[in-house]
């Protein structure tokens, strides 16, 4: 496993015998490259068309989780950076590897499926979750996160809040809600570490979220 670091810029300062250090405050993405032990499926004629359904398997333009039995109640999230390189060892047995860039977050497991919102979350890792909330409901909608107000205005029938990405929409990415939002600061809610309250007002028939709770790999 590679962890991150953070961004930091050195400048050199003539005259100083040091650089001078600016926090970025982020974190870089990481290149987590998996190797491969592989039994040729029947179905598979040549170890090239393997590789063929493999490179299309794990082709994708955005992030996607990658569970690896290791990490065990942590997965990354990632995209295929190096397509997969096969190194045949006889007909039905070859090594390789691939490669993706992963964030610089282990989630949890536990926090990747939507959920029943309790009154009260109690956040189990060290650093801020951003978690997403679903709502059927119509109107005027207020959530509340840790006595923040975040009022969504005209919401008609259900409406998606994605802290992560920082979008709001409505059934998929593409029906942008995102004017219907009035939130402190433009900031969208976090979870911290240890107790968190949670309510919502208005007419509203389903309220859950996925807490994605997180931890720096």
């Amino acid at each position: 496993m590679v962890n991150t670091l953070p961004e930091i810029t050195a400048v050199q300062i003539p005259g100083h015998s040091r650089d001078l250090l600016t926090n970025n405050t982020r974190f870089q993405n990481v290149t987590q490259t998996l190797n491969l032990y592989i039994e040729k499926p029947q179905e598979y004629e040549t170890w090239s068309s393997l590789s063929m359904a493999l490179n299309d398997w794990l082709y994708s333009f955005d992030y996607q989780p990658i569970i690896i039995s290791s990490l065990n109640d942590y997965y990354l999230e990632g995209y295929m950076s190096q397509a997969p390189v096969i190194t045949p060892q006889d007909d039905m047995i070859a090594t390789g590897s691939v490669a993706f860039n992963c964030k610089p977050y282990l989630k949890r497991i536990d926090g990747i499926d939507f959920r029943n919102v309790p009154s009260t979350v109690m956040g189990i890792e060290t650093i801020n979750a951003k978690p997403a909330f679903h709502i059927k409901g119509s109107g005027v909608l207020t959530l509340t996160v840790n006595g923040q107000k975040y009022v969504l205005n005209g919401v008609d029938d259900e409406i998606f809040i994605d802290g992560e990405k920082e979008w709001i929409y409505k059934h998929d990415l593409n029906q942008n809600r995102m004017p219907l939002a009035q939130f402190p600061n433009n900031d969208f809610p976090e979870l911290v570490p240890g107790k968190n309250t949670i309510s919502l007002s208005g007419n509203y028939s389903l309220f859950e979220y996925k807490p994605n709770w997180r931890r720096l790999i």
